[in-house]
């Protein structure tokens, strides 16, 4: 039996005690239920919360070893996103600048709440010390200092999408023109194929997915392709180090801090590779929910997912994920959560919740602190009297240079 068969047959294997330790985290379950909200109206409502909470804690006992995480699911309840929250931004629980996309484009917002916005941009990222900002038009990259003063930029055919910025010497910036994959030196010069201004084709063909660049100064690349695969590639020899072969397009990719790990979150699960692309781990989602989206801790081997529900009453999770089975949901509530960020020092957490129209922050250890704010669409469209749309969090980087 190969190693892959042997993989499959132990994820159908039946976990020692998993009937009983179902039974036993239904009982306890209901009974928080039972306690924590005495008011709530109907029976269909708690049930949707409990399987929400089963759901998740399945999650959690993927990730993990078998049978591991059913004693730290079961003895956790489930929050459900009440929290008293602030009507403005007005600091950062953390050290650091939040990059954010609004309708108006990009804002940088200050550990003391003050923001400014950079310009009539659509995407854009940081670099990786705060210094730069990397933004994009419809048919332009550019690259901006934090007072929105345009260094330098370069055009293209093709909508320009999805920039991304390696760490930590800055001397390279990934980025889509249409379906190609472009690389171009932080400074503005090529840096493939020649020497002189412009930039280097990596890849035609890919899937519309943000790349990914491994910590380090290699230079190493991970990008998908519309058929899932994923690949890694040294940018400056153009040498592939692994293909991880078809599946599901991805939603996002992230490498851990120590650049030893690639996670890839897909809509039905997430895979966890080594640096050469052999896989470490694959956890599929529990059935009905999804994920969405991921980010990285910038210290150990943590990701933090966001784990979606369907059904008539939507929910949103969010998963806190470690390599050695430790895992837990940290918070959880109605609708839509639309992305999150790990502060520098990675103490922190920051979470949009689109639906309710507000960032929560959240100290994922020691007193699990949590610090909601309100308004935020509001607050990155000044002047706008409509509708305004929720902005996207691009990035929480370092102290103001």
């Amino acid at each position: 039996m190969n190693e892959d068969r042997l993989g499959r047959a132990l994820l159908r294997a039946p976990v020692p005690d998993q009937e009983e330790a179902a039974e036993r985290a239904w009982r306890v379950l209901s009974a928080a239920y039972a306690e924590r909200d005495r008011t709530t109206p109907g029976r269909r409502r708690s049930l949707r919360l409990a399987w929400m909470a089963i759901a998740i804690g399945l999650l959690a006992l993927l990730i993990s070893p078998a049978g591991a995480a059913v004693r730290h699911w079961v003895r956790d309840a489930v929050d459900i996103g009440r929290e008293p929250s602030s009507p403005a931004l007005t600091s950062l629980p953390s050290p650091g600048q939040v990059l954010v996309d609004s309708p108006s484009g990009p804002w940088i917002v200050q550990e003391d709440g003050s923001k400014r916005r950079l310009g009539d941009y659509r995407e854009s990222i940081f670099s990786p010390r705060g210094l730069f900002v990397a933004a994009t038009t419809r048919h332009e990259l550019l690259a901006l200092d934090p007072q929105g003063e345009v260094r330098w930029s370069i055009a293209r055919r093709g909508p320009v999408t999805h920039p991304s910025w390696n760490s930590p010497d800055g001397f390279r910036i990934a980025y889509l023109d249409d379906r190609s994959l472009r690389v171009i030196g932080g400074d503005g010069l090529r840096v493939i194929g020649g020497e002189g201004r412009g930039d280097g084709l990596l890849r035609q063909g890919v899937a519309e997915v943000e790349p990914a660049w491994r910590p380090g100064a290699d230079h190493v690349l991970a990008f998908a392709d519309p058929d899932g695969s994923v690949h890694a590639v040294a940018v400056d020899s153009d040498r592939e180090l692994f293909d991880t072969g078809p599946a599901q397009v991805p939603v996002a990719l992230a490498w851990s801090a120590d650049g030893s790990r690639l996670l890839i979150a897909r809509r039905s699960g997430v895979e966890l590779v080594d640096a050469a692309g052999t896989p470490v781990k694959r956890v599929r989602a529990p059935a009905g929910t999804r994920i969405s989206a991921l980010a990285a801790s910038p210290r150990g081997h943590r990701f933090a997912l966001i784990v979606r529900s369907g059904g008539p009453t939507p929910r949103s999770a969010l998963v806190l994920a470690g390599e050695r089975g430790h895992s837990r949901r940290l918070f959880v509530g109605p609708g839509a959560f639309s992305g999150l960020a790990f502060s520098p020092d990675g103490r922190w957490l920051l979470l949009a919740w689109r639906s309710a129209d507000q960032w929560v922050f959240l100290e994922p250890s020691g007193r699990q602190r949590i610090v909601a704010v309100s308004n935020i669409s509001s607050q990155f469209s000044p002047g706008e009297t409509g509708p305004t749309r929720f902005p996207r969090i691009a990035g929480w980087c370092c102290a103001a240079p």
